[in-house]
């Protein structure tokens, strides 16, 4: 381009003052090469319906509802009872219904756990001598040789039924997570499905918090009910 340029200067320099009209038409040529080059290595334009689709491809991920100041995950967009809350990043697109799973079940334990235990503490108790006067924090220690073990082949048992459920779940089965066909009141086939699932599970996240707050203040020293 430069050598170009050049060229042109000299050849009008070296000119006379009156140009023919062949000159004229030799300079009108080099001049329209001269605009014409810069754009002679440029890469084409893409369509505009191409950039605009692909601009339109762009989203911003939503906010949390619990940390503000986050964005949600987006595998957590969609499910029951989310809150965009998962700060250290524990569930993946992959592992999700998993986790989902653990979480039901951990708070439908917590929810049985934490009756049973108050219920003990107000008097409720297997009948015989045994059991009389043992309080909720002191019980594991009075079951931990026969008790216990009864307990942990009826857990055993129903871990071992529910397997072939949840790993068939992880392996694309369309199961959600939770369901094991028990709604004997009908619950889930109404309008208010969701409703149900979601106050399902706000109560087991409930329920997990508030056994271990009445096994921690029983561990301080507050073994009666209300625990304070």
């Amino acid at each position: 381009m430069k050598k170009l340029s050049l060229q042109i200067l000299s050849w009008v320099a070296g000119s006379r003052a009156s140009f023919s009209m062949d000159g004229c038409r030799k300079l009108n040529a080099m001049l329209s090469l001269a605009a014409v080059a810069p754009t002679a290595f440029q890469a084409p334009a893409l369509p505009a319906r191409h950039v605009q689709a692909h601009s339109s491809g762009v989203q911003m991920m939503a906010k949390s509802k619990s940390l503000p100041w986050a964005e949600e995950p987006a595998h957590l967009t969609g499910m029951v009872g989310n809150a965009g809350f998962d700060p250290l990043g524990l569930s993946t697109p992959q592992n999700i219904n998993w986790m989902r799973e653990a979480e039901i079940k951990h708070g439908r334990m917590c929810m049985l756990a934490w009756s049973g235990y108050v219920m003990v503490d107000l008097g409720y108790t297997f009948p015989g001598a045994k059991y009389e006067g043992v309080s909720s924090f002191d019980a594991h220690d009075a079951a931990v040789s026969y008790e216990l073990f009864l307990l942990l082949l009826w857990v055993g048992t129903f871990e071992t039924i529910g397997f072939s459920q949840i790993y068939g779940m992880t392996e694309g089965s369309g199961r959600a997570p939770g369901d094991f066909s028990f709604d004997p009141l009908k619950c889930l086939n109404g309008p208010k499905a969701d409703f149900y699932k979601e106050a399902e599970l706000q109560h087991c996240r409930l329920a997990m918090l508030a056994f271990s707050g009445v096994v921690t203040q029983s561990a301080i020293g507050h073994a009666a009910f209300p625990y304070v």
